[in-house]
C-alpha cells in the first residue's frame, strides 16, 4: 500500500462500479472508484471524466450488481 492510500470503509469499493448519493445533490453519481485518500475519493464516469468527491459528503455508496461491464 502507497503513502497515498487508505485502507478504511471505503477500501472495498476501490476498483468496483458503484451509485453514490450525496448531499444536496437529486441524482446518484455513477463510475468506478479509482482512488481513496484521507478526506476525498476519484471516481471515473463512463466517459472517462473524473470526479472528486469528499468523504464527508457522501450518504451512501452501493457497489453495482453487473461488475463486468463497462461504467
Amino acid at each position: 500500500m502507497s503513502e497515498h492510500e487508505f485502507n478504511d470503509e471505503f477500501s472495498p469499493f476501490k476498483g468496483s462500479i458503484v451509485g453514490i448519493e450525496t448531499e444536496n445533490h437529486k441524482l446518484p453519481l455513477y463510475g468506478r472508484v479509482k482512488t481513496i485518500s484521507l478526506d476525498f475519493l476519484t471516481v471515473e464516469k463512463k466517459d472517462g471524466r473524473t470526479v472528486i468527491i469528499s468523504k464527508k459528503a457522501i450518504l451512501q455508496i452501493t457497489a453495482m450488481k453487473n461488475q463486468a461491464g463497462s461504467i
